[in-house]
């Protein structure tokens, strides 16, 4: 568990406070989103679909580091790319996705997290890549809303 968290929470928050720490709006904005998509995904992927370790009672708990860590700081980073260094955003949300499959990619290697009923990787992208899809959304409905 000590690794999901230095691993899944600290690491991601530490960077991501040191890249956006002039733009900390955009953690403001977009990181409990991050963290509302992920606790959903997660809370039915769980019951459903994958499980990682450490096993416990309640397995949303050995989650809980990614779901306050990588997973909202991964699309603040997006909207950071997108927004300020005026990345493609759809090149941007690739990339994220791309990104965050791969390290699930290696955890299920070293046998981490595993999968059942049909799972797999091309699932795993596609659960990325919708909250992607879902933050740019988002992003676009505020400009709006100014």
């Amino acid at each position: 568990m000590l690794g999901n968290i230095l691993l899944g929470m600290v690491v991601p928050i530490l960077l991501a406070v040191w890249i956006l720490r002039r733009n900390l709006k955009i953690l403001v904005i977009y990181y409990p989103l991050g963290v509302a998509i992920a606790s959903c995904i997660n809370n039915v992927g769980f019951n459903y679909f994958w499980n990682i370790l450490p096993n416990t009672r309640n397995q949303s708990f050995a989650a809980l580091p990614m779901n306050l860590g990588i997973y909202p700081i991964a699309g603040c980073l997006m909207m950071y790319a997108i927004i300020v260094k005026d990345a493609k955003p759809w090149v941007a949300i690739l990339v994220s996705a791309l990104s965050l499959t791969l390290l699930e990619w290696l955890a299920k290697m070293m046998g981490h997290v595993i999968y059942f009923n049909g799972w797999n990787i091309i699932w795993t992208f596609l659960s990325y890549l919708l909250p992607f899809v879902l933050a740019y959304g988002y992003s676009k409905i505020m400009r709006y809303t100014k």
